[in-house]
């Protein structure tokens, strides 16, 4: 049974795998499905790599692991061309990482390397004393985006990647949500991936918001029903010059930031009794990055019909497992969740607490959300009536020293082609003025899409009517 929540709080991380993120967590007391520390993948020398607990909070993956579907595909299957049928084996994370090493052995071994629990102790606190969810599954054996437009569309229409103009014809979870007058804002620090659906920059002003508007919201107890958070992707310098990191965590980020938005995000609604005890909150990551998993991917449903022809692919295959956290004054300590989930759960169980009356239809977000598990199983009833007010205590967090500038990664690439197809849209007089060709670092990305997003947030783009309300 779903609590009796007023809002649903999301944030989703960047490209890290249950394992990496939470597998050395499992215990005979906390007996999650995580690691023994005797998995181990094969090498390019036909030599056993195991799993270790000897992460770095940065620096182990750059080169970025591939997390493209061939790249998914070989780590998977431990082939690049797995036969009809074939049953995922989780074989190949090693030998797909040499390819982005260009060979080099030795560095590919460290995509076996994952965290000890000590070095996170925001998320395994949480994990610990609130739910964690161990067959959450990314929503496609591939990357970012179409990962992102599953947790808030329910389906990616036959794409395994996306180009800005690849958002124009879906329906979201924020639209069915408005429709049905239950309000929803996505809360972003410079930029949203869904930034370029045309519904949501019709009503730009509504939909979009920033971190800082977020945690006001949280302090005066006054926020959406549903709440979408994207975390930074970048690094940028506020108006005195201190930089602010990425803290998305995608490789090769520092994780310790990520820690932290966690922790700010957990601070905010657990400060105001009004958002504690009517809230849940959801921690998750859109796929897993190319990092190391040993539990395979879950058959599913294709969500519309619609299939990918090159490569070849149905969609009746869940990603890789990522990290999932259920928050909330209503789940007991030490919760363990073993259902399977996938990105869509999130629309299913949006979609069962703010319109309960009317099931989520295939029609408006796919098939695969309407038949998704909602998290009811991650809620403890006995507490419906009395919402828990104890609080973790977390160890003091380190300072973190300053990550340098760096190249962009594919990910604030297609940012920045998105931030470009927005801007088009803007009148001349609204734009940066910013050469998209001069940006060659992750700060002048970031610096690039806060310009935009902050023009968009003015209400500026003129977009046609796309249905709903005018």
């Amino acid at each position: 049974m779903l609590p009796p929540v007023k809002y649903l709080i999301v944030l989703m991380l960047e490209n890290r795998s249950f394992d990496h993120m939470l597998g050395f967590l499992q215990s005979p007391e906390y007996p999650i499905d995580g690691l023994t520390g005797t998995e181990s993948n094969e090498d390019d020398n036909e030599q056993q790599v195991t799993v270790s607990n000897a992460a770095r909070y940065a620096g182990d993956f750059d080169p970025d692991p591939g997390h493209d579907f061939d790249d998914v595909t070989l780590q998977i299957f431990g082939t690049s061309q797995p036969a009809l049928g074939a049953q995922p084996s989780m074989s190949g994370f090693v030998k797909s990482y040499a390819r982005r090493c260009n060979g080099d052995i030795p560095a590919s071994h460290r995509i076996m390397k994952c965290f000890a629990p000590s070095q996170l102790p925001i998320l395994t606190t949480l994990a610990k004393q609130y739910a964690v969810c161990d067959k959450w599954f990314a929503s496609i054996p591939g990357p970012t985006l179409p990962n992102r437009l599953f947790a808030h569309a329910g389906t990616s229409r036959g794409r395994l990647d996306m180009s800005p103009d690849d958002f124009s014809n879906f329906t979201t979870i924020h639209e069915v949500l408005d429709k049905a007058d239950v309000s929803s804002t996505i809360y972003a620090d410079g930029w949203s991936g869904v930034a370029t659906i045309p519904y949501l920059l019709k009503f730009q002003t509504q939909f979009f918001a920033t971190m800082d508007d977020f945690l006001q919201g949280c302090k005066r107890g006054k926020l959406s029903s549903y709440t979408f958070i994207e975390p930074r992707y970048g690094t940028s310098a506020d108006p005195g010059g201190l930089l602010r990191p990425q803290n998305d965590q995608h490789p090769d980020s520092d994780v310790r930031e990520g820690e932290n938005l966690i922790w700010r995000v957990y601070n905010a609604i657990r400060g105001n009794k009004k958002i504690w005890n009517n809230c849940a909150l959801i921690l998750t990551y859109d796929e897993h990055g190319g990092l190391y998993d040993h539990v395979y991917p879950r058959t599913t449903v294709n969500p519309d019909g619609e299939n990918s022809v090159n490569p070849s692919f149905d969609f009746k295959r869940l990603g890789v497992r990522v990290p999932a956290v259920i928050v909330s004054p209503f789940v007991k300590a030490g919760t363990i969740v073993s259902d399977t989930f996938d990105h869509t759960s999130i629309l299913k169980t949006a979609a069962s607490l703010f319109r309960p009356a009317q099931p989520l239809d295939p029609t408006e977000l796919g098939l695969r959300a309407a038949r998704a598990n909602d998290l009811s199983n991650c809620f403890d009833a006995s507490l419906f009536g009395n919402p828990r007010q104890d609080t973790p205590q977390f160890p003091a967090q380190g300072t973190i020293p300053p990550m340098p500038a760096t190249g962009l990664n594919d990910l604030m690439s297609e940012y920045v082609q998105q931030a470009v197809f927005v801007e088009q849209k803007l009148p001349p007089g609204a734009r940066t003025g910013i050469d998209p060709a001069s940006i060659r670092t992750d700060r002048d990305a970031q610096q690039y899409l806060e310009k935009v997003y902050e023009a968009l947030r003015s209400g500026a783009i003129e977009v046609p009517a796309v249905g709903g309300r005018s």
